[in-house]
């Protein structure tokens, strides 16, 4: 082989070196940018969820102001009135002309603000406005005021549109919420969860 052969594949070779080493940057370089692209999403994903728990916190905020004055009304009807009215449900339902009527009526007032607020609380947390870790972690479940009134709340829910024509999905929130405390109570080494999630 001449000397200019041997220069050329020199040449050649060299350049094929360069071309080797450009591609090889080209890729780190790829990656680079991927991986600093990849940073930039996590962490605009992470602003976008703080954004959503803090808003989800006023929420929550709201609902611990109400939910003090909420259980003491709860306590004070299962002490003071449950036991006058669960024996005549079915008369005061009857009188009232249905569930709906009975439920509003002043004698449930502290029985209708209790459901509502925690039929209220279910729907945020089965709709996912609120993260149910959250309501689990600083809201007490008022499981006892719960057993006491489910008679009456069935009786209601059974004559809601008029005798024997009920509202099934009456409560159905609450059942729920109950449901999410249940299960995350048997499971304390776990994020609190709800059903199905």
């Amino acid at each position: 082989m001449d000397e200019a052969t041997r220069d050329a594949d020199q040449r050649f070779a060299v350049w094929r070196n360069l071309v080797s080493i450009a591609t090889g940057l080209s890729v780190i370089v790829g990656v680079l940018i991927s991986l600093t692209q990849l940073a930039e999403w996590v962490n605009e994903s992470k602003r976008a969820n703080l954004s959503a728990r803090l808003q989800g916190l006023s929420e929550v905020r709201g609902f611990l102001v109400a939910d003090e004055a909420v259980r003491r009304r709860g306590r004070a009807f299962v002490h003071a009135q449950l036991s006058q009215l669960l024996p005549h449900a079915e008369g005061l339902i009857r009188a009232a002309g249905n569930g709906e009527d009975f439920y509003l009526s002043k004698d449930m007032e502290d029985f209708a603000a209790v459901h509502y607020h925690y039929e209220q609380l279910g729907a945020l947390v089965k709709l996912e406005y609120v993260e149910f870790a959250l309501i689990f972690e600083i809201i007490a479940f008022p499981d006892d005021y719960m057993a006491a009134v489910t008679p009456l709340r069935d009786a209601v829910a059974a004559n809601w549109k008029g005798l024997g024509k009920p509202l099934p999905d009456f409560g159905s929130n609450i059942e729920f919420l109950k449901g999410c405390y249940a299960l995350s109570r048997r499971e304390p080494s776990k994020v609190p969860t709800c059903p199905g999630r």
